[in-house]
């Protein structure tokens, strides 16, 4: 296995256009990840600064409405007052 990284190796020395070509794909896989990594950052701050306040806000209407059908539950099935 050592001798087939040897024999690429040593023609990707010899011909300057392959050379040339490791380099573009080196500074290409760079770009790739720096950008990836950049675009990764974005998308999970703006999830974080503007989808977690709308969750909770959500939350918290949710409670208010089962609140506000235990309350009327609870007055429908109260007793009626004697007449």
């Amino acid at each position: 296995m050592g001798a087939i990284f040897s024999m690429i190796e040593d023609t990707l020395q010899r011909n300057p256009r392959l050379k040339k070509a490791k380099a573009r794909s080196t500074k290409l896989l760079s770009t790739a990840w720096w950008l990836g990594g950049n675009i990764t950052w974005t998308v999970m701050t703006g999830v974080i600064v503007l989808g977690v306040p709308v969750f909770f806000e959500y939350e918290r209407e949710c409670q208010l409405f089962e609140q506000m059908a235990q309350a009327q539950n609870a007055q429908m099935n109260a007793a009626a007052p004697p007449a």
